[in-house]
Formats: structure tokens, sequence, C-alpha cells
């Protein structure tokens, strides 16, 4: 009996770390994924649709609900999910509307203010942003901080696509672009596509219009921003209407990325379970061991 229960204790051990390196192994290639919140495509919570009918249905059209980066050979690819993509404008990539720009923090030098003027943000000072990816239903560009705002930089292959789901837009960027990312941080920027408009962003303005956002100032000191990723235990309203009208302050966006890597939270997750599954099974050796000892 004794030596029936040792074999099981092994064989539990093997088959938990089995299932362990199976896991690591899907998992391995996400560099960093975060859900969003359902229904907060309003900037600061104050921001309504414009009322041509082209932005039919007037919801979900900006409402960013999933963001990931993983790595696969030569490519980072990044996911954006949202809940609803339509393609009015007939876009070259299948989606009209969206405008996502992604600021990323990878190096100690970068920038505090956005590439261009249009977005009416900033960003914290621990992360300043040294790449820029700015993604449109006709364009990729990726930017260097250094890089002149007249620079070209779009990127003339087809690296966009609409997944199956028809709701996420998939980008792949060579990697040599965008140096590592294994311990980035993001900020992820959604606003509504004007080709005539600063950076592309579609303004808000105080009272919305057939082709503008409503619910901002009427000044350059509101957002032009709808969606945004924010850290946990932080407020997207709170961030975004951090502007200050009387001192002519911009809101300061803050950066999301990866704190503790999946890696090492499955390693602590089954190196618990192997813990106490050893102790259960440990216990239950040398209770029978003296109930047979004593028979």
């Amino acid at each position: 009996m004794l030596r029936l229960m040792n074999f099981i204790l092994v064989f539990l051990i093997i088959f938990f770390f089995i299932c362990y390196g199976s896991i690591v192994e899907a998992e391995s290639n996400i560099i960093f994924q975060m859900n969003d919140p359902v229904g907060d495509e309003y900037g600061p919570g104050t921001y309504t649709y414009p009322k041509n009918e082209q932005f039919s249905p007037y919801e979900g059209l900006f409402d960013l609900t999933y963001f990931k980066v993983d790595s696969s050979n030569e490519n980072y690819n990044l996911y954006f999910k949202f809940i609803e993509l339509v393609n009015p404008w007939h876009a070259k990539y299948g989606f009209s509307h969206q405008l996502i720009q992604v600021y990323i923090s990878n190096s100690d030098e970068g920038k505090l203010e956005t590439f261009k003027k249009g977005a009416n943000i900033r960003f914290e000072e621990r992360n300043p942003w040294n790449k820029l990816i700015k993604i449109t239903g006709w364009s990729l560009e990726v930017f260097d901080y250094q890089d002149k705002p007249t620079k070209d930089a779009i990127i003339k292959e087809d690296r966009i696509e609409i997944l199956d789901d028809k709701k996420t837009i998939k980008v792949s960027i060579p990697k040599e672009l965008l140096g590592d990312l294994s311990k980035a941080q993001y900020y992820v920027v959604v606003g509504s596509l004007d080709g005539f408009a600063y950076d592309n962003y579609r303004e808000v303005v105080k009272e919305s219009e057939g082709w503008k956002f409503g619910g901002g100032s009427n000044t350059d000191l509101n957002p032009n921003v709808l969606d945004i990723l924010v850290p946990e235990g932080m407020d997207q309203k709170e961030v975004l209407g951090s502007f200050d009208l009387q001192q002519g302050r911009l809101a300061v966006v803050r950066a999301v990325g990866p704190e503790l890597g999946l890696h090492w939270k499955l390693i602590i997750i089954f190196g618990f379970l192997t813990v106490f599954l050893a102790t259960i099974i440990g216990a239950g050796i040398k209770y029978l061991s003296k109930v047979f000892t004593n028979v």
C-alpha cells in the first residue's frame, strides 16, 4: 500500500508539471493583455456621438474592450477588440471610424508630449514614450520619438486584418521597428478618424454636431480621445478629466503594462498546488502507515 501511495504521489506531481508545461507553451508568446470596461467610449465621461448617420449605431464604434500583444517569429502582433466595426467609407482594411495610437515606452529616453498636436493629452513622467504605432483603416505607421512629424513612416505591406469575430483588429509589426517589448509600457489611445483634422483626431466640441463629438469645452485642452486603457484601480473619467482649463493643463494619461509576468504567475500557482497536494498525500500515507502498522 505504501509503495502504491508513493507511486500515486509521483504520478500526480509529474501530471501537474506536464499540465504546467502545456499552459506555459500556449501562453509563452503573450507579452501583455488587458481587458477594458464595456461602455466607456465617452472620454472623461461626457462625450456624445456626432449626429450624422455615418456614425450609426451611435455606440460601440470606439469602445475598446480588449488589447493584447504577442510575439511570433519576426513580428509583434497587436490585437484590438471593439464592440462594433463598420466600414461605411470602404477603407482598405475593413474599418472606417477607428483611429488607434499606441505610444510605447521601452527605453529610458523619450517624450511626454504627443508626436503631433491633435489628441490633446500628455503622458506621465515615469514612462516617456519612444515608439508610436498609428493605425487606421487605410494605413499603418511606426514612428520614433526623434522623427520629424513630416516623416513618411507608412508600412507598405498589408499588415492589418480583421479576425473572424469581425470585432478584432490584428496588426503585425516587424520586431526591428519596435525593439524589445518584454517589459514595455503602453499608452493605448482611441479616437475618431478625421482625415482633415490635426493628427486625424476628430474634434470634440461643447455640443455635438453632424461631424463632431459633443461634451467638450470648445478649447484645445479637452482630450479628443474617446477610449483609453488605464492601470488597475484607476478610472478613465478621472484620467481624461484631469485637464485644467484655468491653468491651461492637458490631461495626463497613465501607462499600462506587465507587472508580474504570466510565466512566473503560473510557476507560483503550480508550485503552490504541488506543495499542497504533496502535503495532503503525505499526510494520507502517514495515516495509512499507522493503520497498517497497528493491524
